[in-house]
């Protein structure tokens, strides 16, 4: 069951990029600039949350090396969670902290490219890459309302500078992913990237999945797991 999930988001992906990509030729036509380059890694320290069904795509993509740099990464997410107090210190978290993807490769560029999450896809910036390091919690209020006032909201999914379309997009995908996992095991799966995709290296929580809610359950109370922001689970 879990391979033919996989095959679909993978067949959703593909479909993912054709329409971004169509949305991206429109702003361009249109006067736009899509400043996205390989290499190009100021989003690659932001917190990635996909479906479990997504997590799988990645890990059975990861080397050894990548292995090796993921448990690294989860171990200081761990490490430094018991800091984290609401949404917002948790994302901020990742950047002063945690540091970048472990996917991400010595020369900047991802080393799942091909097996991406949606969240990662969908981020399509209108602006030179320096605007996608930029923590605006920092900035001086004329600056945030000089950058504000710069964005058309019909255009980029406002307050960000990212293009709408792709965003809008890839929250329907992963909606549509989490759906396909609770029509086949009655619940769902989410949470941090980096942390499913560890969960299913280091405990095949895949396997244990297709025994349903209780069993997953079960397995992340026992070995401390059901962390905050990192595992999220849902059923009926």
């Amino acid at each position: 069951m879990w391979q033919s999930l996989i095959e679909e988001v993978r067949q959703q992906q593909t479909l993912f990029d054709e329409k971004t990509g169509a949305a991206a030729e429109g702003f361009t036509a249109g006067g736009g600039h899509i400043y996205c380059r390989r290499g190009c890694r100021n989003c690659c320290n932001l917190a990635v949350q996909c479906t479990f069904a997504e997590a799988l795509t990645v890990a059975e993509a990861l080397g050894d090396a990548q292995t090796a740099r993921l448990r690294g990464h989860v171990a200081r997410l761990r490490q430094h969670l018991e800091e984290v107090a609401d949404l917002k210190s948790y994302l901020r978290l990742h950047r002063q902290k945690i540091g970048c993807c472990p996917f991400l490769e010595a020369d900047g560029a991802c080393g799942v490219y091909a097996a991406r999450p949606f969240a990662c896809r969908s981020l399509l910036s209108t602006r030179p890459a320096d605007w996608c390091a930029v923590d605006f919690a920092e900035l001086h209020p004329l600056e945030k309302q000089a950058y504000l006032s710069s964005l058309d909201p019909a255009v980029v999914a406002w307050p960000t500078h990212y293009l709408a379309a792709p965003r809008d997009l890839a929250r329907e995908m992963e909606a549509a992913t989490a759906w396909r996992m609770f029509d086949a095991f009655g619940f769902t799966l989410s949470g941090n990237l980096s942390f499913l995709v560890w969960l299913e290296k280091e405990y095949r929580l895949s396997a244990v999945a297709a025994q349903g809610h209780a069993a997953t359950l079960d397995l992340l109370e026992k070995e401390g797991l059901k962390l905050p922001f990192l595992v999220s689970l849902h059923h009926q």
